[in-house]
């Protein structure tokens, strides 16, 4: 890959991470923001797939996402509002849990999605 999209943040908290981690525990609190150009085709998909993500803004064409049911009904859960913790509830016990954090950490990979990290970094929770 030649050209990949910057998100630039402020950096006027000593110690605080650039990139978002999926360690530990502080992603439940990311709020995951779709990027404006990303759609989801659902025709002539991979077996097992429920859509495909693509980001429109890649100039790569084979950059793409498939996605199966469950993940996409996730990601068609992102409102810009609730956060991770608060959209993987419904996704299946602990388990779930992880799965859902694995899948938005790849939405992040693909350039799918942007992460509001700021409530993690004050360790308070948005309403909701």
């Amino acid at each position: 890959m030649a050209r990949h999209s910057l998100v630039a943040y402020r950096d006027d908290e000593p110690g605080a991470a650039a990139v978002p981690s999926f360690e530990g525990e502080d992603w439940r609190r990311y709020v995951p923001i779709r990027a404006p150009d990303t759609i989801a085709v659902g025709e002539r998909l991979p077996p097992g797939a429920a859509a495909v993500l693509i980001n429109r803004s890649h100039t790569h064409t084979d950059l793409y996402l498939p996605i199966d049911a469950g993940e996409k009904r996730l990601h068609d859960a992102i409102d810009g509002v609730r956060t991770v913790g608060q959209l993987a509830e419904g996704h299946g016990g602990q388990g779930g849990l992880a799965a859902a954090g694995r899948f938005f950490q790849r939405l992040g990979w693909y350039d799918q999605v942007v992460f509001d990290a700021s409530a993690s970094m004050s360790g308070v929770l948005p309403p909701g």
